[in-house]
């Protein structure tokens, strides 16, 4: 079984119905690597801090949120999952129209 793109559900009026959207497609494309010409190493992206210059580990990476420009506050994962979100997770259905129009 592929695993899912979005998982969430489908709201109609009162009615909720839970939903997984998968890929219906196969990647066939040819993908290419980025290497150093002179000795064919990988090249890899480094993640540095834009501040000190300093190459910084994923453990250290998080996630902020800019409340005025050169001032951002961290926000957590557990946080993100307090917010009120209704509509992250479902699509609500409003109306239907016909396929005529």
């Amino acid at each position: 079984m592929p695993r899912p793109l979005w998982t969430g559900a489908i709201s109609f009026g009162l009615v909720t119905i839970p939903v997984k959207i998968v890929s219906a497609t196969e990647d066939h494309d040819v993908h290419f690597h980025r290497v150093h010409l002179e000795d064919m190493g990988r090249v890899r992206t480094r993640k540095i801090c834009e501040l000190d210059g300093e190459v910084v580990s994923q453990d250290e990476i998080g996630k902020g949120y800019e409340i005025a420009p050169d001032q951002t506050v961290p926000v957590t994962d557990e946080e993100l999952r307090q917010m009120p979100l209704p509509t992250a997770k479902a699509i609500e259905i409003a109306a239907f129209v016909d396929a005529g129009t």
